[in-house]
């Protein structure tokens, strides 16, 4: 037997540091001698939680199952590993540190079975040095204050040749990008998340991960049992039982007011707003109170239902806005004379793309308007994910690209590092695909004026028929 054993000491609560070192789907993001984790049981982590963990072991690597034997929140976990050829049992205890932060001894006790075992005393070095590296990983993880994101150059370039940034949009995509992501303790514990559009695609899968993060999440959905089901699916999954569900058809603005109404009076506190309910049509409609759907569902609905509840996130500061466009949107401008279609030949993907392209102008604007205020606004998009929504708007496209198509979870990533990172709160307004803000213009004649976007405010406003207090 290898025995293991490091103690470090972290900026982070003590509460923080246990939460996120006892769950193991979280070691591949701190720990370079594991190539990929994950929670293998659902509910709540818990005594006999297991996990998988592929540890990288030479030229292979070696799958194991690790499950919880001690459970004592937040001073100590042990954990106990098993495959074919090794056993482990880590035990990780926490106290608090003098400055408020958390003090963590962790031990590893590691054998190696069969005739692996013969190699044992040969390598101990190399374990020990494994082992160091492991826990200057978790002590980054809960300890580093990282800097303000900028864009990278070649992400710029990217970006202006048009096709590499597209290539970026797929799934091959989000792999290069992931492999430059720094592990970060991330918590949203004592925190409230709206997220609109929540039963299915991105927006379930960003309300799953924020659910994980600790935080109280509220799904707007329009199905009643839609959402029942969803609701229930993300309690048994993550075990956290604060998931709450409200009611509305976002593309009338009567339900927004009225759930707008409905959070003031029931949520004391909301961190976080998700505007990530959208539709794509592919003929021309007009809602009951007569606007054409998709300028109601995807930028009239953002904009009464944020402007609604500013009060409450400048109470609850700091607190985010997110709005999840898409890159469709850099196929268009903003046309603000005619943005019911009116004057022209409906087009669903370009109705679709010019209101994507209106929220990240709306973010923009809530970002200048916002200033000093404590509420930061970002927009993201997800690249081309497998959402339900992409499958039956964008039949062909669906069919022509699905080997490349992002998951669900990995589209949402970004949405929920908006919502809970330490970057994402010391900047506004940006535009971001893979935790990278990005340029917001690549194609001639998509670049508004500043007339244009105080021109799309005024006329969102007299359509919700909403003005600004003391206006």
């Amino acid at each position: 037997m290898v025995r293991l054993q490091e103690t470090i000491e972290v900026p982070r609560p003590i509460e923080d540091a246990f939460f996120y070192t006892s769950n193991f789907a979280n070691i591949a993001q701190w720990d370079p001698g594991v190539a990929e984790s994950s929670r293998i049981s659902q509910g709540p982590i818990d005594i006999d939680t297991e996990f998988r963990v592929l540890v990288k072991f030479g030229p292979r690597s070696i799958p194991m199952t690790y499950i919880i034997r001690v459970y004592e929140p937040p001073h100590r976990v042990v954990l106990e590993g098993k495959s074919d050829s090794i056993y482990a049992l880590d035990d990780i205890r926490f106290t608090a540190a003098v400055n408020g932060g958390a003090r963590i001894t962790y031990t590893a006790d590691i054998s190696f079975l069969g005739l692996i075992g013969y190699a044992e005393p040969f390598m101990r070095r190399m374990l020990a040095g494994v082992g160091k590296n492991a826990i200057r990983g978790l002590q980054a993880a809960l300890s580093a204050d990282p800097p303000p994101p900028s864009q990278s150059l070649w992400t710029y370039l990217q970006d202006r040749l048009i096709l590499p940034g597209m290539l970026g949009f797929t799934n091959l995509g989000y792999y290069w990008h992931h492999r430059s992501w720094k592990p970060q303790a991330l918590s949203l514990r004592g925190k409230t998340a709206i997220v609109t559009g929540a039963t299915s695609g991105l927006g379930q899968a960003a309300a799953r991960q924020l659910a994980e993060l600790g935080g109280r999440v509220v799904l707007i959905g329009r199905n009643p049992a839609k959402a029942a089901a969803v609701q229930q699916e993300i309690v048994s999954a993550t075990g956290n039982p604060d998931v709450a569900v409200e009611i509305a058809d976002l593309s009338l603005l009567a339900e927004v007011r009225q759930l707008a109404q409905r959070l003031l009076a029931r949520e004391p506190r909301i961190d976080i707003l998700i505007n990530n309910a959208g539709v794509l049509l592919n003929e021309r409609s007009v809602t009951a109170e007569g606007i054409e759907t998709t300028l109601a569902t995807n930028l009239l609905a953002p904009f009464l239902l944020t402007n609604l509840l500013l009060p409450r996130l400048k109470q609850s500061a700091p607190s985010r806005i997110i709005d999840v466009s898409s890159g469709g949107m850099y196929t268009s401008g903003i046309v603000v004379d005619d943005l019911q279609y009116q004057q022209s030949d409906f087009n669903g993907g370009m109705a679709y793309a010019r209101t994507k392209r209106g929220l990240v102008i709306l973010t923009e604007l809530w970002a200048e308007r916002l200033k000093d205020s404590g509420v930061v606004a970002h927009a993201m998009h997800p690249g081309w994910a497998d959402t339900p929504g992409v499958e039956s708007s964008l039949p062909l496209f669906h069919k022509l690209t699905k080997r490349l198509l992002r998951t669900p979870e990995e589209g949402a990533d970004t949405i929920t590092w908006l919502a809970a990172s330490r970057e994402a709160g010391k900047v506004s307004g940006y535009f971001w695909l893979d935790r990278e803000p990005h340029i917001t213009h690549v194609l001639p004649g998509t670049q508004e004026s500043a007339e244009d976007r105080q021109r799309l405010w005024a006329a969102l406003s007299q359509l919700a028929d909403w003005r600004e207090a003391g206006g």
